[in-house]
């Protein structure tokens, strides 16, 4: 008798951990169910994330190519822009280089004086290097010993880099 009750518990023992891990099975698949789920709503929202990722990485590169392209047309426009202007300055140049020649030289030199004396000293060196040779004699004659020096101080410079450059 003994011996049935020990086997009788043994029995009851194993059918109930037996149970015990087929509930334990259905948990863990429960869970391992829930877990997929949860996998599976991570991979759509990654995937989704990454969607819009790429969408706004296009656009932003779209948004690149075209500043760039705008770069290139603002630079060409610039450039045409300061050409003109700079064939503009030489054809004023020209004319009041012109000018300069015809006028008296005393009209000359009470124009340079001015800019001198307004400290435009660098305006009136550029507009007797271009001036006939004899026509800058004749005006160097008349300036103010500080003028003629800086005057014929900046003219060496100028023909040392001249010559320099050549």
């Amino acid at each position: 008798m003994k011996i049935i009750i020990i086997c009788f518990s043994l029995f009851i023992f194993h059918f109930s951990s037996l149970n015990a891990s087929v509930m334990e099975e259905g948990e863990f698949y429960k869970e391992k169910q829930e877990l997929e789920l949860v996998k599976q709503e991570l991979d759509e929202f990654y995937n989704k994330k990454e969607n819009q990722y790429k969408k706004q990485k296009k656009e932003l590169e779209n948004i690149l190519s075209n500043i760039e392209a705008d770069k290139k047309t603002i630079e060409k426009v610039k450039l045409e822009n300061q050409k003109i202007l700079d064939e503009i300055n030489r054809v004023i140049k020209s004319r009041a280089i012109v000018m300069y020649d015809k006028m008296k030289v005393k009209v000359v030199l009470d124009i340079f004086n001015k800019m001198v004396s307004d400290g435009k000293i660098n305006e009136v060196f550029d507009i007797m290097i271009r001036l006939k040779q004899k026509r800058v004699l004749v005006l160097l004659k008349k300036f103010d010993v500080p003028t003629k020096t800086i005057l014929m101080t900046k003219m060496k410079d100028y023909e040392y880099e001249k010559k320099g450059t050549k």
